[in-house]
C-alpha cells in the first residue's frame, strides 16, 4: 500500500487498485495504464471531483479496455501474507469483488480543517474563511487576511492560480497597512529583473 507515488517505475509490469476521485487519482491513473500491466479505479460515486479533461481521459481508457472502473464502490479490505496479493472491493447493491494486486493507492486527498484559526472569531462558512474579494480578501477581523483554498466568497474557484492572484493583491493591502508611510512601486518583471521597489 503506497499513499504516494515517488518512482513510478515501482509499478511497471504490476496490478495496481487506485481508489479515489479528485485529481491525484485520476491523474495517476491515466499515467498508470501506460506503466502498470493492470490499473484498477475504485470510486464510491459515479462522478469525479478531478479536472474533466483527466475524467474523460479515464472514461477513454475504460472504454478501450486500459483501465477497470469500479464506481459506487470502495476498497473494505486488503489481503496477503508477507505482500499485499488482492482487495476486497464493496460495491453497492452488488456482491462485494475480489481483485487480484500488487500494490493499492488510496488517493483520497486532503480534508482541510481550521483547527485553531478557528477559534479567531472570523465569519466561517462550510469550513472555509469568508473574505472580502471586491477588495484585498480581508476577513471579518481587522488586519487580519485569508487567501487561497482556505478562504470563500462568491464564485471562489479552488486553483493555484486563483491564489496566486489573491496573494498579490493581499500583499499589496498588508503592505500598506504595515508601512504606511513607504510607497510601494510595482515594476514588470522584464523590466531590470526586478518585482518592485520600496522609496
Amino acid at each position: 500500500m503506497d499513499y504516494i507515488v515517488r518512482d513510478p517505475e515501482k509499478y511497471r509490469g504490476k496490478r495496481v487498485v487506485i481508489s479515489g476521485g479528485g485529481d491525484s487519482a485520476l491523474d495517476w491513473t491515466v499515467f498508470l495504464a501506460d506503466v502498470a500491466s493492470e490499473v484498477s479505479l475504485v470510486h464510491r460515486r459515479t462522478s469525479f471531483r478531478g479536472h474533466l479533461d483527466t475524467v474523460d481521459k479515464v472514461h477513454e481508457l475504460a472504454q478501450n479496455g486500459k483501465v477497470k472502473l469500479i464506481t459506487n464502490a470502495e476498497v473494505v479490505d486488503v489481503h496477503g501474507q508477507s505482500e499485499l496479493d488482492r482487495v476486497t472491493i464493496k460495491v453497492k447493491g452488488a456482491e462485494d469483488l475480489s481483485l487480484e494486486c500488487e500494490y493499492w493507492l488510496p488517493l483520497f486527498g486532503l480534508t482541510p480543517t481550521l483547527g485553531p484559526i478557528g477559534d479567531w472569531g472570523l465569519e466561517i462558512e462550510k469550513n472555509a474563511i469568508v473574505v472580502d474579494n471586491a477588495t484585498d480578501y480581508r476577513t471579518n477581523r481587522e488586519g487580519i487576511y485569508a487567501i487561497g483554498d482556505v478562504n470563500t466568497y462568491p464564485g471562489k474557484l479552488k486553483l493555484i492560480l486563483c491564489g496566486f492572484h489573491e496573494a498579490t493583491i493581499m500583499v499589496q493591502s498588508a503592505f500598506k497597512r504595515a508601512f504606511p508611510d513607504k510607497k510601494l512601486s510595482f515594476k514588470y518583471t522584464t523590466v531590470m529583473g526586478g518585482v518592485g521597489s520600496l522609496e
